[in-house]
């Protein structure tokens, strides 16, 4: 019976100790980041690292040499309004490891496959719509939650015009990295995506991932190697 019991408890202790492990596997590479969410989270953590992912993803495509976050946000907001998002251009392997770590937060979601959306009962939701800045955007907002009309194309439009102004306000950049963004890569195949290179850090072009060039002597040196003698 003792034996039986140290069994089951070493078994117990196995499966916790991985579970553990499978959670804290994550690079956290923005740990040091400003809170986005004002509300505490137990998973807090994972949804700041999701946030700055996802920014520092659209900012690498959308507007890699100028580095300007407002632009990346506005072209964002734009291609989903108009059906030209590809998640598979935009995803770094971070946000996609990160993605799948939030599928396991079944509490923030609705729906599954390619139909998820955030749940807009959850508490997660309601932390979002009690802070946003923007008052005339929270008005809306709230307004749709009320009446149970909140669509993810639906808040779009208004979306669209305050999309610059998106990188202030800490809840309402939440809503779409995980609206518009996790919602959809966290059910991709990761064969899909395209691999998306890191830039170089305080915008310095890092030359020694420049490719080599073959030199242009090369050629001259060859015929070189020939003068002098008779044929």
């Amino acid at each position: 019976m003792q034996t039986r019991f140290f069994k089951l408890f070493a078994i117990t202790l196995l499966i916790s100790f991985v579970s553990c492990k499978k959670e804290t596997s994550l690079e956290y590479k923005y740990a040091d980041s400003p809170k986005v969410l004002a509300c505490d989270f137990p998973k807090g953590q994972l949804y700041n690292e999701a946030v700055y992912s996802f920014e520092k993803d659209i900012v690498n495509l959308y507007d890699k040499k100028g580095q300007s976050v407002p632009r990346a946000y506005s072209q964002f907001v734009t291609n989903v309004l108009n059906g030209r998002l590809k998640i598979e251009d935009l995803a770094s392997e971070h946000s996609f490891n990160i993605a799948k770590a939030l599928k396991e937060d079944k509490a923030i979601w609705n729906g599954n496959g390619k139909d998820v959306t955030l749940n807009y009962s959850a508490p997660f939701t309601d932390c979002i719509a009690n802070n946003i800045k923007m008052s005339g955007f929270k008005t809306t907002f709230n307004s749709l939650l009320a009446t149970n009309s909140m669509r993810p194309l639906l808040i779009l439009t208004p979306l669209s015009s305050s999309a610059r102004q998106l990188q202030g306000d800490g809840s309402l950049k939440t809503f779409v990295a995980f609206e518009y963004y996790y919602a959809k890569l966290m059910n991709m195949d990761s064969t899909l995506l395209k691999k998306q290179a890191e830039p170089a850090q305080d915008g310095k072009v890092d030359f020694n991932n420049t490719p080599k060039k073959t030199s242009t002597l090369q050629p001259a040196e060859k015929k070189d190697d020939h003068a002098g003698h008779n044929h």
